[in-house]
């Protein structure tokens, strides 16, 4: 026999299930096309991506810890998002949408590769042996911009949105996002031009679907 408690848990599941749908649906499109992406080999090469500051950016292994932080935070925020606002948890979503799809766009006019991996040193730990299993699956191609970091600031964003008046947790999620987005400078998985692109992107993507197509208003608790 049911209580009311277990209608209202099925009841609460059933609401985030519907209110994540459109982002279920993009992803089974969208992983088969970026792992077809990752496959191609252009004919004209990669261009390589490199700047002078990426030689001064020294190998910290324990960033190997938010980096892979990265996938639990997206999906635990997310559904934190929904729970409480379905309108936040849409914008949310069409951002994410949004950059992941300009991904693909820029990885396909323009394929590009990194060199950094060379640098690694060859040190002894753990968390150096989680960077180089890491980089035997993940190859350096398709790296700008970093999806790591513009999917970490969207969360991040949409979290501020629907919480705003959750002061800790969101200096907790600022915290992890900005180690996030370090850790894949300081593991050597991108450049700073991909972090710095993945703002570029991030900027007007945020302004447009949040605040010019139905703007988001002060209420952020349910719609």
């Amino acid at each position: 026999m049911e209580t009311a408690e277990n209608k209202s848990l099925i009841k609460k599941i059933l609401y985030v299930v519907v209110t994540l749908l459109p982002m279920a649906i993009y992803m089974v499109v969208y992983m088969p096309t970026f792992f077809w992406v990752e496959s191609l080999e252009p004919a004209g090469g990669f261009h390589i991506i490199h700047t002078a500051i990426d030689d001064m950016i020294p190998v910290v292994e324990v960033f190997i810890i938010p980096y892979a932080l990265w996938l639990p935070y997206l999906v635990i925020g997310m559904i934190a998002i929904a729970i409480r606002s379905r309108k936040l948890s849409r914008k949310t979503s069409y951002m994410l949408m949004a950059g992941m799809t300009l991904f693909i766009i820029i990885s396909l006019a323009y394929p590009n590769a990194l060199e950094l991996r060379a640098q690694i040193p060859d040190r002894e730990n753990i968390f150096m042996d989680l960077i180089k299993y890491l980089h035997s699956i993940d190859t350096p191609t398709d790296v700008l911009p970093s999806l790591h970091v513009y999917d970490a600031i969207v969360v991040a964003a949409g979290l501020h949105l629907t919480f705003k008046d959750k002061k800790i947790l969101l200096v907790l999620s600022d915290v992890l996002t900005a180690l996030i987005v370090l850790s894949t400078m300081f593991i050597k998985q991108h450049s700073i031009i991909d972090v710095i692109s993945a703002f570029v992107i991030f900027i007007p993507v945020f302004i447009i679907i949040c605040f010019v197509i139905n703007p988001v208003g002060k209420e952020s608790k349910s719609e």
